[in-house]
């Protein structure tokens, strides 16, 4: 098993976010969980495990929930409870998932006290499916409960926001990242020098997943840090700007040969051009930028990483 798997927060004090752990714990102590949630926030900052500890919560069956050890926290921990319903709306995006997701909300629950569906990358839902999920969400049975979560709340529509309790997932700080790394590295008895642990944080972005992987590639092989590669996108940014796409796409080759994810490299464009916009005021870098935030965004979905960002320089150029 990975360390993420392994390591995966199983109650709320074990979420690494500090403003996380403050707010669900406020809502848990309240004595009355809403009935739909938003958790919104960039990749891997813990938005699933959140949600799995509050389904635990609401379907534990022991007074001081979660406790991981009855049937119900068992289930949900290995992912086998048929109550808690995990889906992407990614893939399930029009308006016929969500009228059958509507069709199966009325059941009662198979054995858990409720029914919890979690609907991850909500934003990608289309329109008309968000315009049927909002029909739910307005009146939702007793049994059902409701987390959504989101890389990009802003493309959710107002009414389902509206509609819910939102949590706000933020990148982590260097602090909330190396706690979440040392408890990892004491309990597996990993020998890591600070210099080592900081440049996996710094690696990690603000990632909890990401940290804990580079962790794991680490703790199998000393010398992973020091083959870590970099990419130079400040050529790749200049050639975008003057309109140069073959050799802009040349230097998105090279980046995918250096071994860089182009999730990073897309990290860093925007990091440039965000410069360049406060420098400039600039109304055309504002639409090159959304089209490569939406570009970020499919990313990782497509089955060519660097596809979504070769189409922006494309169209932008041309």
């Amino acid at each position: 098993m990975t360390y993420y798997l392994k390591y995966r927060p199983q109650t709320i004090d074990e979420l690494d976010m500090a403003s996380v752990r403050e707010s669900l714990t406020s809502v848990v102590k309240s004595g009355s969980i809403p009935h739909a949630f938003l958790f919104a926030g960039p990749k891997g900052t813990g938005k699933t495990s959140a949600a799995r500890i509050l389904s635990k919560i609401i379907n534990c069956e022991a007074k001081n929930p979660p406790c991981n050890k009855c049937e119900q926290c068992i289930s949900i921990t290995n992912g086998t409870n048929m109550d808690i319903i995990e889906m992407d709306a990614a893939s399930n995006r029009g308006i016929d998932d969500v009228r059958a997701l509507r069709e199966t909300v009325r059941l009662s629950p198979s054995k858990a006290k409720a029914k919890v569906y979690i609907i991850d990358e909500a934003h990608m839902l289309t329109v008309e499916a968000s315009n049927a999920l909002l029909k739910t969400l307005e009146e939702p049975p007793q049994h059902v409960y409701f987390i959504l979560a989101t890389t990009n709340p802003e493309k959710i529509i107002e009414t389902i926001k509206s509609r819910t309790t939102v949590i706000n997932f933020t990148k982590a700080t260097i602090d909330e990242t190396k706690r979440s790394l040392q408890r990892i590295v004491k309990k597996e008895g990993i020998k890591i020098s600070n210099e080592e642990l900081g440049t996996i944080v710094n690696l990690s972005k603000g990632s909890f997943r990401d940290a804990v992987k580079f962790l794991e590639q680490f703790s199998n092989d000393h010398t992973f840090l020091s083959n870590q590669k970099s990419f130079d996108t400040s050529k790749l940014v200049e050639f975008i700007l003057t309109k140069k796409s073959e050799e802009a796409l040349l230097e998105i080759s090279e980046s995918v040969k250096s071994g860089v994810p182009t999730s990073n490299v897309i990290e860093d464009i925007l990091k440039l051009l965000q410069q360049k916009l406060l420098e400039t005021k600039d109304k055309n870098l504002i639409l090159l930028i959304e089209n490569i935030l939406e570009a970020q965004e499919y990313v990782k979905v497509s089955p060519i990483e660097e596809l979504s960002l070769q189409i922006v320089v494309i169209k932008w150029c041309n």
